[in-house]
């Protein structure tokens, strides 16, 4: 080939090339401006990152201080309660100018235990009594004693209640402890 020939095909080329060539140099020049990019959504995500942490945080803050609030205010409904048992307490001592016969420190006695019951009535938990004759039931009684039944019938009843039981819902959270009749002939 001639050099002008040569030549020519040699200008032509670069002209048939570009695109290639383009590619090729392209990305190396791209490179620069893809981890400016790169580096920008990477700070994105990192900013993203400390404000999802920000409000994880501020979100526990405000749970714990509504945990101790509610903790506060169950406490309160025990509080109230025996504070009021505390002045009931009092108020019946002043009142007392004789010595009080057994019915009456029977029945003040009661009402003590009554305001204790309201007490635990008003944090959810309710006051049961076993009755005498109802049939004996693992699951709402505790057996402390035996006493003699009368009759076949009256075998494994309650024959006497010591304590009252207590109940929330349907789960038994004390068992009333009671005598149970045992018939033996």
């Amino acid at each position: 080939m001639s050099e002008a020939s040569s030549a020519a095909s040699s200008a032509a080329l670069p002209e048939a090339a570009l695109p290639e060539a383009a590619a090729a140099v392209g990305p190396a020049d791209e490179l620069p401006a893809l981890a400016r990019e790169f580096t920008a959504a990477l700070a994105r995500e990192q900013q993203l990152a400390e404000r999802r942490e920000g409000v994880i945080a501020r979100l526990h803050a405000e749970l714990e201080q509504l945990r101790r609030g509610e903790v506060e205010l169950a406490l309160d409904l025990v509080r109230h309660p025996l504070m009021r048992l505390h002045d009931q307490i009092l108020r019946q001592a002043e009142m007392i100018e004789v010595p009080l016969n057994v019915e009456e420190l029977a029945a003040l006695l009661r009402a003590l235990a009554d305001e204790t019951a309201d007490a635990l009535a008003a944090t959810g938990v309710d006051r049961y009594a076993a009755l005498v004759g109802e049939p004996y039931d693992a699951a709402r009684h505790r057996p402390v004693g035996r006493a003699p039944a009368g009759t076949p019938e009256q075998d494994r009843t309650v024959s006497r209640a010591v304590s009252a039981g207590f109940t929330r819902g349907d789960r038994v959270v004390r068992k009333s402890e009671v005598f149970v009749a045992r018939w033996e002939p």
